[in-house]
């Protein structure tokens, strides 16, 4: 999803608006099960983008209702 008001996220704001866990977050992250961090060249934190995690979301809740 490329909608124009995307913007940067920080891992916090992930764990805020999922409610997961923190150490669970970069884990899911690390195993490329949740969406990649964008790297910005001089910024020392990752930055996500706000729009890929709404579609990420819609995704599991996708999954949800092909197994119930």
């Amino acid at each position: 999803m490329n909608e124009p008001n995307d913007k940067f996220i920080k891992i916090d704001e992930i764990v805020e608006i999922t409610g997961i866990g923190k150490t669970k977050v970069n884990e899911l992250i690390t195993k490329g099960k949740l969406i990649k961090p964008i790297i910005i060249e001089g910024f020392n934190n990752r930055l996500f983008s706000y729009n890929e995690l709404q579609d990420w979301i819609e995704a599991q809740k996708q999954k949800r209702s092909k197994t119930a």
